[in-house]
């Protein structure tokens, strides 16, 4: 559990030097978004790692592989934001697109009785 909270750590960091490059921030809204960032790098640096010794397990299922390129691109559009300091709310609903998949892949196996989120 260490080398996911460290990567999570490191990717929120990077997110904070990224933003910090830009200047300081101004005001409440400003925080607010530079908390959104943090804690969104956050969770994806750490799920990545998380997820990455259940590979071997999950590699046949295609769900999986979507959730974990998912939080890539979601780590990505964070870090991108952050270094280009984008207001737009827009860009961080489609940064969380992984959350909403994973969302739906809990419901849609609470409906079919599995225990198995990645069942496909």
């Amino acid at each position: 559990m260490l080398v996911p909270l460290l990567t999570g750590l490191l990717a929120s960091t990077c997110a904070l030097i990224l933003r910090l490059l830009k200047g300081k921030p101004d005001w409440l809204e400003e925080f607010t978004q530079l908390a959104l960032i943090l804690a969104m790098s956050f969770i994806d640096g750490f799920m990545i790692a998380y997820l990455a010794q259940f590979l071997p397990v999950f590699i046949a299922r295609l769900s999986f592989h979507l959730f974990l390129y998912m939080l890539f691109a979601s780590l990505t559009i964070t870090l991108y934001a952050s270094y280009k300091v984008v207001k737009d709310v827009r860009v961080y609903a489609v940064a969380m697109s992984p959350w909403f998949f994973i969302l739906a892949l809990i419901i849609a196996s609470g409906i079919m009785g599995t225990n198995l989120v990645f069942f496909f």
